[in-house]
């Protein structure tokens, strides 16, 4: 019987939670909470798409909870929270919920599985807003920035996971002192850095890096004195920095990255020091020291051979510059070539200009004048059709010659032009694979300096 009477006021509490049209207002939105004796308010099915409406829900002003269990909501925004103000839980179901807000009362917030990019908070600067926010789930959603989490000083439990993280500035945690649990898997993290010298987390127990795209990770810069596990699985690490300090670190997982072998066995010697088991491993590979994680052998050059290749960038540089001087002087006179040519036939077309010649009359000799007794005609002569239509088709061939010259010739110009910009680049990229070569250089020496005395440490225990 008391079974049965308990399923009836379930039933009675489902159907109560549904929302009702208010004919006050067609600006505004009112819910009812499904009838309950407890603290918290259940709605089923809230169907809010339209954010410039205002919401107002029923019943609430003796809870502390709401609980939306599903339906349709757009957004939750600033002036929405007014409605909210007395809440310590707020729990959201898959409502599809893009924007959401923030009340100072707030303590517990739950909107897993929607699609969150925004969150409304007040800024502390000007209103002097302080949140209560102790525990947050915004995992599975589609978050690109945690700048608006960096005001909720009292967290202690944030989950992120599996939203569109890329960068995270841990200097947005610098203030949450009671920080224990910090979610971040399976987001798209491939920089983790600090803008603030040292940033000290006494709370900070448990850290969830893995499935992400990390290369390198810097925890030298950062106080993790209660850290003890250490999420790092599945990115492309390389390296780690900084687990030597954490003494209170007891779990660790590093499996399915890209480590390094050398780095991977300073680092396996840093946690075997304080005693950290590491939790997983890979397959199908030969590890070092616990021959469960894999790592890649590179091979590294001596101090010979990296002097030896120091000498032979010089040599090329020096054979570089010598043919580079050669190729500006033969570049130079293929050009006065061309220009001498050109003048040539130049001067030539000018001299071919005249098209018409004049004959002279013969001189008449004294009898002629003596027996003529008419002065004789004067005889103009001019050059045949024929010879005329050759002349100007040798002056059509010469100017076409002397148009393909310079088309040529400003080939050629930008031929230089190109060449003189390759010269550029090249002796930069030279320049840039120099430094390079030295400050590898530096770095392998430093990396033989210490296989030398790890060497020399382990000799001892060779020898017993």
């Amino acid at each position: 019987m008391l079974l049965r009477y308990s399923t009836v006021l379930g039933l009675l509490a489902c159907c109560a939670g549904v929302v009702f049209a208010d004919s006050k207002s067609s600006e505004e939105v009112v819910f009812k909470c499904a009838t309950t004796i407890s603290k918290t308010c259940f709605v089923n099915i809230i169907n809010f798409e339209n954010p410039n409406k205002m919401l107002r829900i029923i019943d609430l002003a003796e809870k502390n909870v709401l609980n939306i269990k599903g339906g349709s909501i757009e957004a939750l925004q600033l002036k929405h929270c007014g409605a909210l103000s007395k809440l310590e839980k707020l729990l959201i179901g898959r409502v599809g919920l893009k924007e959401l807000c923030f009340a100072t009362s707030f303590v517990h917030v739950s909107a897993e599985h929607n699609r969150i990019r925004t969150l409304h908070v007040g800024d502390p600067t000007t209103d002097g807003t302080t949140y209560r926010v102790e525990v947050l789930r915004l995992n599975d959603n589609r978050l690109e920035s945690v700048d608006s989490v960096c005001l909720f000083e009292a967290l202690k439990e944030l989950h992120l996971e599996r939203n569109a993280l890329s960068t995270l500035d841990m200097a947005c945690f610098a203030k949450m002192r009671n920080l224990e649990k910090l979610y971040l898997a399976a987001n798209r993290l491939n920089d983790i850095s600090s803008t603030v010298t040292e940033l000290s987390f006494p709370a900070l127990n448990f850290i969830d890096l893995r499935n992400n795209t990390l290369t390198e990770l810097h925890l030298e810069k950062l106080s993790l004195s209660a850290l003890e596990l250490l999420e790092l699985a599945s990115n492309n690490l390389t390296n780690v920095r900084g687990l030597i300090n954490m003494y209170s670190l007891s779990d660790i997982s590093l499996a399915g990255n890209r480590w390094q072998c050398l780095e991977l066995d300073q680092m396996l010697e840093d946690l075997e020091k304080n005693e950290v088991t590491v939790k997983d491993g890979d397959r199908n590979c030969s590890g070092i020291r616990n021959g469960t994680i894999c790592c890649t052998h590179v091979e590294q050059s001596t101090d010979e051979t990296l002097l030896a290749m120091l000498n032979k960038f010089t040599l090329l540089k020096e054979r570089y510059d010598e043919l580079e001087t050669k190729l500006n002087a033969g570049i130079k006179t293929k050009i006065a070539e061309f220009e001498k040519m050109i003048a040539e036939q130049k001067e030539a077309f000018e001299k071919r200009k005249v098209v018409t010649t004049t004959l002279k009359p013969e001189i008449e000799t004294k009898d002629d004048k003596e027996d003529s007794t008419e002065p004789a005609p004067k005889c103009e002569c001019t050059c045949s059709k024929e010879s005329m239509n050759q002349v100007e088709e040798n002056l059509k061939e010469l100017q076409s010659k002397i148009d393909s010259n310079s088309v040529t010739l400003k080939g050629l110009q930008n031929s230089q032009a190109q060449l003189a910009y390759m010269t550029v680049l090249a002796k930069h990229e030279f320049r840039t694979a120099v430094k390079r070569g030295e400050h590898k250089l530096k770095e392998l020496s430093t990396m033989l300096a210490m296989l030398r005395e790890h060497v020399k440490q382990k000799q001892p225990l060779l020898k017993n």
